[in-house]
């Protein structure tokens, strides 16, 4: 949820069964104001609250340009006053995705982990480095937005989209209708393939529905009473839901849940 929407998007939240206590709302909204002041930033966000044992880390992440993937900085606090900036761990894998152990709530806690690469004893993983690595994953894999909210731009970067006005009522319930929020990974002809119609400055975004496997078979969905809004939630990342509201550009995404990667998914599903 991008700060300078949060007052908005916030009751949204109660669509998904999440709250957000007025108090700490206000000092959520003081405090990333002024980071997002602080650190030059031109969009920063609210992703949400990774529940750890003794402490909740509440999350943040946001870029200094118009490109909402350039430089990205992630953050953490643990009282929504105070924010630390997540350094990119020199040493991260994806192998970093199989970490069962819960978050302690200390970030310098040290967590051990077999490694697959042929003749290593193991490896030894900072709980804060971690804690940069679930943001990315989170991110990259599991939040979604409208097709056409982002686009790219002549400089081949990946920028909102100012003249996105919504899905329709009957689009927004299709994943087809989603992308990653992600720069694209997959070639340009995967992702405009089956289009009937396509627009080359946001349809070569990777689609959601085709990129996370069970294809299909990643996300719920469902609508509110009014039929006007609905909300997308992922089964890999447990506790990532992304949402938005018809025919406008209220769109976001909020994630509570404990940084662990449902690795169970393939055997609750029918492939």
């Amino acid at each position: 949820m991008e700060i300078d929407s949060f007052t908005e998007l916030v009751p949204l939240l109660s669509t998904f069964w999440r709250t957000i206590p007025a108090a700490r709302q206000l000092k959520l909204e003081s405090s990333l104001t002024l980071l997002k002041q602080d650190h030059q930033l031109s969009q920063l966000y609210f992703l949400g609250r990774l529940e750890a044992h003794s402490v909740a880390y509440l999350l943040a992440f946001g870029t200094a340009g118009p490109d909402v993937f350039r430089e990205r900085k992630f953050y953490y606090s643990r009282n929504a006053v105070d924010w630390i900036l997540l350094l990119e761990p020199t040493d991260w894998t994806e192998e970093w995705s199989r970490l069962w152990a819960e978050f302690t709530g200390n970030a310098s806690f040290a967590f051990k982990m077999r490694s697959l690469a042929a003749g290593s004893t193991g490896v030894v993983v900072r709980e804060q480095d971690r804690l940069w690595y679930v943001i990315h994953a989170i991110l990259r894999e599991a939040a979604g937005v409208p097709r056409g909210a982002l686009r790219m731009s002549t400089a081949r970067g990946v920028v909102l989209n100012p003249l996105f006005q919504g899905l329709t009522r009957s689009e927004m319930v299709q994943l087809v209708n989603y992308q990653h929020f992600r720069r694209p990974e997959r070639p340009a002809e995967e992702n405009l393939r089956g289009r009937k119609k396509c627009d080359l400055s946001f349809d070569v975004l990777d689609r959601l529905e085709v990129d996370v496997l069970p294809e299909g078979q990643s996300f719920t969905m469902r609508v509110d009473d009014s039929g006007r809004l609905v909300v997308w939630s992922s089964l890999h990342w447990l506790g990532l839901e992304f949402f938005h509201k018809a025919d406008s550009n209220v769109y976001g995404f909020f994630y509570q849940g404990d940084g662990r990667k449902n690795w169970d998914l393939p055997l609750m599903v029918e492939l």
